[in-house]
């Protein structure tokens, strides 16, 4: 994607999501930005599966963008080839009292301030406005907006063979309410929406089920990077001391995954939990993540919430893995002994234990804020020692495997 490109009206900015750039008070914000986003997403792509026709399709599509994504409305319109190039509305969800019947919806070259609709698919591109209200450029439909309660608003194109036919509009009632990361997946919605209407419309809904939609799935996947950088960020921020570890504790573990012959499906879950498995840490005060010296039994009692936590956050997303539950599991150990919930070996998700070994190789290898690195030595004592005990005598060995006859290094 070409980040120089300006959508229209505003340009899209990249959200912050580099490592410096991301400000504290603004992680809660993307992190809902985050759920809101995936759970519509997947929601959608559930909706164009099961859907068997286009107009409930479209109207299934509108109602899940308004009442999964939290958006004031959505709606579907097709570009007519008549005398006033008119916008044809096909499906919509949400507060729209009297807006279609008072702005002009056309997509005519030469109109000026034309509807977000009549923009996208004259341009060709996502047409965004950010600020409804404070935008000159939106003069002629504005009022309309306004008395409505909308605030912000995004216009997708619907193309077909490199040409718009219509538009996949969403608005919404709070300012700068569409990310950089959000445009990426509504773009990816719009051409699933696409693909959706015209396998319908051909009758091949069969083919396009197991065609198109395991194309989609995989995009989905795709699309989960971004949103899962803004998590793993979140989490560095509000514990800089372990920065990185995320990251390698998820390299350490796919690489497991690879040693012990899991389908990539599995390894691809692993890795992505593995780089958001302490997103839980958000929640616990900042002082006790970053305490120079060892904690109370109070302070660590409040650490040990952080699986559940995440798992909380993490259960109102539609991933394609069971990654709350791979969180939740991931300090519990084999003989019962481990936290939230003292499952035992028979009661643990395979992914949750390898993430757990490759938790405590990481963890003790490197750096903390109350002691030096312990050293790889020590780390893969550790799990040698309580092998079949604390740790899965398999993933063990696989990760002793991996360190002493395949070199792997962090």
């Amino acid at each position: 994607m070409n980040h120089s490109k300006e959508y229209t009206a505003e340009k899209v900015g990249r959200g912050g999501f580099g490592q410096n750039r991301i400000k504290p008070q603004s992680t809660e914000l993307e992190l809902k930005r985050a759920q809101r986003a995936l759970k519509t997403l997947s929601s959608c792509h559930k909706a164009m599966v099961r859907s068997v026709n286009k107009e409930e399709l479209l109207k299934d599509i509108c109602e899940i963008i308004v009442k999964q994504g939290g958006y004031s409305m959505a709606w579907v319109g097709l570009a007519m080839d008549d005398r006033d190039k008119s916008i044809k509305l096909l499906a919509k969800s949400g507060n729209s009292d009297g807006y279609f019947d008072n702005i002009d919806m056309n997509w005519s070259q030469g109109s000026k301030g034309r509807c977000p609709e009549g923009s996208a698919i004259t341009r060709g591109e996502p047409y965004l406005v950010k600020d409804i209200l404070s935008n000159p450029e939106v003069m002629p439909w504005r009022g309309e907006a306004i008395k409505q309660g909308f605030s912000s608003v995004i216009s997708l194109p619907l193309m077909s063979n490199g040409r718009p036919f219509g538009a996949l509009s969403i608005y919404s009632d709070k300012t700068d309410a569409f990310n950089e990361e959000e445009v990426d997946l509504l773009k990816g919605l719009a051409d699933n929406l696409v693909y959706g209407v015209a396998a319908i419309h051909t009758h091949k809904k069969l083919s396009w089920a197991e065609g198109e939609a395991k194309k989609s799935l995989e995009k989905l996947k795709k699309a989960f990077g971004a949103i899962i950088q803004v998590l793993e960020k979140t989490v560095e921020i509000r514990d800089p001391y372990t920065a990185g570890h995320q990251r390698r504790v998820a390299d350490l573990a796919h690489h497991i995954a690879q040693d012990m012959g899991l389908s990539q499906d599995q390894v691809d879950g692993i890795k992505i939990t593995g780089i958001i498995h302490d997103i839980g840490k958000i929640h616990i005060p900042a002082e006790i993540l970053s305490k120079p010296r060892a904690l109370t039994s109070i302070e660590f009692n409040l650490i040990k919430t952080h699986p559940q936590v995440g798992a909380d956050i993490l259960k109102a997303i539609d991933f394609p893995w069971p990654v709350d539950k791979i969180v939740l599991q991931h300090h519990e150990r084999v003989d019962g002994s481990g936290y939230p919930h003292g499952l035992s070996k028979k009661d643990i998700l395979l992914e949750a234990r390898i993430l757990g070994v490759a938790d405590v190789v990481e963890a003790m290898a490197s750096h903390r804020p109350y002691r030096p690195a312990l050293g790889m030595d020590k780390a893969l004592k550790e799990i040698s020692d309580n092998r079949g005990i604390l740790y899965d005598r398999d993933v063990v060995d696989s990760c002793l495997r991996l360190f002493n006859q395949k070199n792997y290094q962090f």
